[in-house]
């Protein structure tokens, strides 16, 4: 049952986009968000303060951003029980290229273990399972708890006419934005697999935990931003190395067979965008 604050959906107009990581979040956020015309961008780094800034805010509009993964569900009821009226923005990437990038994030960030340790579609043991792959429940989800009909966008669109989704994200936010001050050129270059595997080689032979194992408060600031620089270190020394390296971070046939698995979802999902999504 969704549940509204009348006086505060009478005050401003929400929009909060939920993710997920790796379908372009960081670049919407760092070169087109702050561009749109008519509505204020809270910044990604301001995101978990929504509710202060929503309450002091003299802006009647606000657009909240941040990737939810794994935390999907717990952080976007946090969103649904005090703002089920908010309108929801989530970009889906076909499911095999999504977890392939989601496991080069987790080797770069020092993760040792192989890609079918960290996601097996035939045990379901891992760092991650195969629910936190599946796109249709976060739907649903979105569906059960907001008031409004969330935007549902796909990365693949995104990559082929990137003005078409940013259109369609003006549309939905009643707000405008100069193509021309739109810059289109990627955020971030990736890593090749020479220097994952090195990373991933180095990390499982220098530490005894993967990043995700420590417990709260394990790991202080200091060691965090040690260990990150020594990992992008392991990167940069990789690039370097003269020695070419023909092995694969993920093949081929294991990108075939996960995406043969997910493919249901995929489908699923496009059914769902046709009803329910908002555009």
């Amino acid at each position: 049952m969704v549940k509204e604050n009348q006086s505060d959906k009478n005050l401003k107009e929400l929009f909060f986009h939920v993710g997920l990581a790796k379908t372009g979040s960081t670049y919407l956020q760092n070169k087109f968000f702050h561009k749109l015309k008519g509505i204020k961008y809270i910044h990604t780094s301001k995101f978990y303060h929504y509710k202060e800034i929503i309450a002091e805010s003299i802006e009647n509009k606000l657009l909240f951003s941040r990737e939810f993964d794994r935390q999907f569900f717990d952080e976007t009821i946090k969103i649904a029980e005090k703002y089920p009226y908010a309108k929801i923005l989530i970009v889906l990437r076909s499911n095999e290229k999504w977890i392939a990038s989601q496991y080069r994030r987790y080797v770069k960030n020092g993760g040792s273990r192989s890609f079918e340790n960290f996601i097996n579609i035939e045990t379901n043991k891992g760092v991650w399972k195969i629910e936190d792959a599946l796109f249709l429940p976060k739907l649903k989800f979105l569906k059960r708890h907001f008031s409004n009909k969330p935007l549902i966008l796909f990365y693949e669109e995104f990559q082929e006419n990137p003005h078409k989704t940013f259109k369609k994200i003006s549309d939905f936010s009643n707000s405008s934005y100069n193509e021309d001050e739109i810059n289109l050129k990627a955020k971030h270059k990736s890593y090749s697999d020479k220097q994952l595997l090195f990373v991933r080689r180095l990390t499982g032979k220098f530490y005894k935990k993967d990043p995700y194992e420590f417990t709260d408060g394990e790991v202080t600031w200091l060691k965090y931003r040690t260990r990150w620089l020594i990992l992008h270190l392991f990167l940069y020394l990789a690039k370097l190395i003269p020695v070419k390296n023909n092995k694969e971070l993920i093949s081929n046939k294991q990108l075939t067979d996960y995406k043969s698995f997910f493919q249901k979802d995929w489908e699923q999902c496009h059914e769902f965008a046709k009803e329910h999504s908002a555009l």
